[in-house]
């Protein structure tokens, strides 16, 4: 024995526009997804992903982060070592200039001229020990390991030494802290210690590079001094150049180990960084293949879903009694 149900046409026609609005939403989600290739767009769409994303986006801004105070220190790095080179130069030529000054041939105004030239290779070299960073800050102030700022190579007047010739009483302080924190493997400094380029360097009692080029200004000035005693002064001022010299190329040589470590560094974080943008994809993007599949279904469930709601709409017990 067969059952019969009596549907409602208002029923029916109820039902059938729910069934309709469903699918169409569908449609217009998959849209939504399509247009902007994103499967995750919002937390209600799947939680949990959402949340991992969210975990991935916060490692890649720290990666960024750390990338973005790398190339500063790359930046501080690479000024550096362009200034060391220009002082090496300096010192070349003041070693050039002593060595020259030794010559018995020459006058009291031809050493007097190599001194004047000592003197602007001495100031250019203090002002190139103050060189700053982008920041302001000296660049060979040795900044230590508590990251507390010293101050720059400063020059003021102290009483004449028995090395003093005339007026000329100047000395170059150093008031920094003195260390450089060593790099780890995932960081680099910001300076370089200036006191072992320029200061003493412990094998003598007033050898920094501003004793040093005194030395021999005051030597080359003292019309006094006789040759044994101005090769004496011009000796040991040539001798202390030589273990600045060697200061300047082994600080150079540190900075290149520090560019490498920075170039290592670099393709580390790169390559973390390229990780968790693919975690964070296969967390959030769009399997384009596989929704346009969905998408097309849906289409066509929707248009059939259309049809079939047009065609109930001309089914009425009326029609079959007129």
């Amino acid at each position: 024995m067969s059952t019969v149900y009596r549907v409602a046409t208002a029923y029916s026609y109820d039902s059938t526009i729910n069934r309709l609005q469903q699918r169409g939403a569908q449609l217009a989600e998959l849209q939504d997804q399509l247009s902007s290739g994103k499967r995750v767009r919002r937390i209600s769409d799947d939680p949990s992903a959402a949340a991992l994303a969210e975990r991935e986006q916060a490692r890649m801004q720290r990666i960024q982060s750390d990338q973005r105070a790398l190339e500063a220190a790359r930046r501080n790095i690479e000024l550096s070592e362009s200034t060391l080179g220009d002082v090496n130069d300096l010192y070349l030529r003041a070693k050039e200039l002593i060595v020259q000054g030794g010559n018995g041939a020459l006058n009291a105004s031809d050493r007097r001229t190599i001194a004047d030239e000592l003197e602007g290779i001495r100031e250019r070299i203090l002002a190139l020990s103050n060189t700053q960073d982008t920041l302001g800050r000296p660049l060979f102030m040795g900044q230590g390991t508590l990251n507390t700022s010293g101050q720059p190579f400063v020059e003021s007047v102290v009483a004449p030494t028995p090395q003093t010739y005339g007026n000329d009483s100047r000395i170059v302080q150093w008031q920094g802290v003195a260390g450089q924190s060593a790099p780890t493997e995932t960081s680099l400094p910001h300076i370089l210690d200036g006191e072992r380029i320029f200061g003493p360097s412990g094998t003598q009692a007033n050898d920094s590079i501003w004793e040093t080029l005194d030395r021999a200004i005051i030597a080359l000035k003292n019309p006094s001094l006789s040759a044994n005693q101005l090769a004496t002064e011009l000796g040991q001022a040539n001798a202390n150049l030589t273990v600045r010299l060697d200061a300047v190329l082994s600080a150079r040589g540190q900075l290149g180990d520090w560019l490498n470590r920075a170039d290592a560094v670099q393709t580390a974080l790169k390559a973390r960084e390229d990780y968790h943008i693919e975690q964070q994809s296969d967390l959030t993007d769009l399997d384009m293949v596989e929704a346009i599949s969905r998408f097309q279904t849906q289409q066509l469930a929707y248009q059939a879903g259309l049809s079939s709601y047009a065609q109930v709409q001309r089914l009425s017990l009326f029609q079959y009694l007129a």
